[in-house]
């Protein structure tokens, strides 16, 4: 350390100060695109809770003054959109977007990094397509004085900003994560065969896009959506990229890219999917209060102590903290988190406590509400209300069929002989008091849509508000906590919706093959009976759901079966529900079921492990989709008391 007061000489002229100059531009450019990154994802979180605010504004204006808006739903929807392209850079930055690796994680390193900057390239593909039409289509607007076709007429080009911005920093951040690529690969020691993984893909997708422009449109789609998938690309490009290749190879060549960014764009404004990111946020910030610590509490002061107690409660507590969550992976972590050592303390069998907490925490997206049961919704346009409460039975009936195979394994098993002291009224009353606030929110969700007092999107944006009242209640709200659930949130939301703007122009494509109508006219064409349709679907979804998360599933599928199987005459709404309980198995069906991975990096144990603790609940929950699909009423006698059909 220098401490006189000398003039210090500068340093003589080297050849590495160039360099090391370079370096520190690099830097300071990345923290620049991080920085701007991180404000757009801060400010797209903070702006989903301000939806909130407005959808229930709307509900009190309505029902207690008669006096409903004209500009809430529009607004909320403007939000929406910008929410959805300004969080997609803040997902990729955070590493939230999701890609299949059951070909890629056994790679060597440097092969591995190699085809991970080659699917890089192809999202930077993908993005830069969006982005340059993204801006076309704001500066048409803007050029034509182009407004929203309500009572608002509010600037389209200002809705359609958001498209422009958002992708524009995509752009940055995806050429940030190639230049990291290149740095690590170059840290890297080199392997033999490095480069063949990436030749591969990139052969294979020539292959794939000869096919589609030679030979077949739809089996040249189907084998580039199957290339890039397992090629490694996140989900969200992979099926951005079918529907790029599909509009330039079939509808017209450049000019027909301009479909990607317009499709990506009409799907961001379906208001349904509000109830998305709400439903997420308020989970969080429950979670955060402790909620599901209390829950877990609640149900353990009752029935902990009866034989195979504790195993009982976590899948009773997994329905409760389902129907305030909304997603199986948060409900597994929160619940799992506590009741797993919770369990093992007491001598319970570790594969059935790990089982038991992966098929409790599938309740997740079968009791309401439901992320998945929104996106079928917005795909086909079924009720959200209708669709919640069709999963009230089958998810209630789940439940007491998963807790009574654990019980019956539990004392099969001789296992956990030591039991939890029985609890008092007492501490009974007082696990009630304390728990009651998360015990209501389900109330609040299911009694609100059942009596008619808001919608689903509306009963979302109650019970985000209900989430913050409830942490300012109990003295646990801090500026930080919510910061960090809006964080979260914003994590898990953008990697939805990125995904389903992805699949927007996938989807057309296929409607444009007349994929639909084809799958409807073999089924008819070979007078295949109902029965065989059915186990059909479900041998596909299985399959399709051991390789994807539920979601792409859902998004890929769900524009082909829909109007096949409703043109065979069964009922949308029941469909929901028999493909929501058939998503339950992907969550916990080996190689990519999600909530497998969250049990053993919980319990550090082999995955193996986790995966046999699953197996008995994997035929649990096949035959009960079985049951599902023979008895069509479990799904439809609710909503059907409630008017809807």
């Amino acid at each position: 350390m220098q401490t006189d007061c000398s003039v210090i000489e500068p340093p003589a002229p080297s050849a590495d100060r160039p360099a090391a100059s370079h370096k520190e531009n690099e830097f300071i450019l990345w923290r620049m695109i991080d920085t701007v990154t991180d404000l757009a994802g801060m400010i797209s979180g903070w702006s989903v809770f301000a939806v909130g605010i407005f959808v229930l504004y709307e509900v009190i204006m309505r029902a207690a003054f008669r006096a409903p808006t004209i500009w809430v739903t529009d607004v909320s929807t403007y939000i929406l959109a910008w929410f959805c392209f300004m969080t997609a850079a803040y997902g990729l930055k955070t590493g939230s977007h999701i890609e299949v690796d059951v070909m890629t994680h056994s790679l060597a390193p440097r092969a591995r990094s190699i085809l991970h900057l080659t699917a890089t390239v192809l999202v930077l593909l993908y993005v830069a397509i969006f982005a340059y039409f993204g801006w076309q289509m704001v500066w048409e607007s803007y050029d034509r004085h182009q407004a929203t076709p309500n009572l608002l007429h509010f600037p389209v080009w200002i809705v359609q900003l958001g498209l422009g911005i958002g992708m524009t920093i995509m752009v940055l951040q995806t050429v940030r994560g190639a230049a990291l690529t290149i740095a690590k690969i170059r840290r890297l020691p080199s392997e033999a065969k490095q480069f063949v993984p990436a030749v591969m893909l990139l052969a294979s997708m020539a292959a794939a896009l000869f096919v589609l422009n030679e030979v077949s449109e739809i089996w040249g789609v189907i084998f580039l959506l199957v290339v890039l998938l397992f090629g490694g690309v996140p989900v969200f490009a992979a099926l951005g990229l079918v529907g790029a290749g599909g509009f330039f190879f079939v509808f017209g060549g450049f000019d027909s890219l301009s479909q990607v960014a317009f499709m990506g764009y009409k799907s961001s404004g379906d208001f349904t999917l509000v109830a998305l990111p709400l439903f997420v946020l308020s989970g969080y910030l429950l979670a955060s209060g402790g909620i599901g610590e209390e829950v877990f509490d609640v149900v353990s002061k009752f029935i902990g102590h009866l034989p195979g107690g504790l195993v009982i409660t976590s899948i009773v507590a997994c329905a409760i903290f389902a129907a305030i969550s909304g997603s199986s992976v948060a409900t597994v972590a929160t619940i799992g988190s506590i009741a797993l050592p919770a369990m093992l303390k007491y001598g319970y069998d570790l594969k059935l406590a790990l089982g038991s907490l992966a098929a409790g925490g599938t309740l997740g997206i079968l009791i309401p509400p439901s992320g998945p049961m929104i996106i079928y919704s917005s795909i086909t346009d079924e009720s959200v209300g209708a669709l919640f409460m069709g999963g009230v039975i089958p998810g209630l009936l789940l439940t007491l069929i998963l807790a009574a195979y654990c019980a019956y394994a539990h004392l099969k098993s001789g296992s956990g002989k030591a039991r939890m002291p029985k609890a008092s009224w007492d501490e009974r009353r007082a696990a009630l008091r304390k728990g009651v606030w998360g015990l209501f929110a389900p109330v609040l969700v299911l009694g609100g849509i059942y009596t008619g007092i808001f919608t689903a999107t509306e009963s979302a944006a109650a019970v985000l508000v209900y989430a913050v009242f409830v942490n300012v209640i109990t003295g646990r709200f801090s500026w930080r906590g919510m910061n960090v659930a809006m964080v979260e949130g914003t994590k898990s939301s953008s990697m939805i919706l990125a995904i389903i703007i992805g699949a927007a122009s996938m989807g057309a494509i296929f409607t444009q093959l007349q994929m639909p109508q084809l799958a409807t006219a073999f089924v008819v064409d070979n007078n295949l009976p109902p029965w065989m349709v059915i186990a059909a679907v479900m041998i596909i979804l299985g399959v399709l759901g051991m390789m994807l998360e539920v979601v792409s599933v859902l998004l890929i599928t769900t524009p082909i079966l829909y109007p096949l199987i409703t043109g065979m005459g069964f009922s949308g709404l029941w469909f929901g529900i028999f493909l929501t309980v058939n998503m339950e198995l992907a969550l916990i069906t080996p190689p990519v079921g999600m909530n497998l991975f969250v049990l053993r990096q919980m319990s550090g144990t082999h995955m193996r492990t986790v995966i046999m603790a699953a197996v008995p609940f994997i035929l649990l929950i096949t035959l009960f989709a079985i049951l599902v699909a023979v008895y069509p009423p479990l799904s439809t006698w609710l909503p059907s008391r409630m008017g809807y059909k």
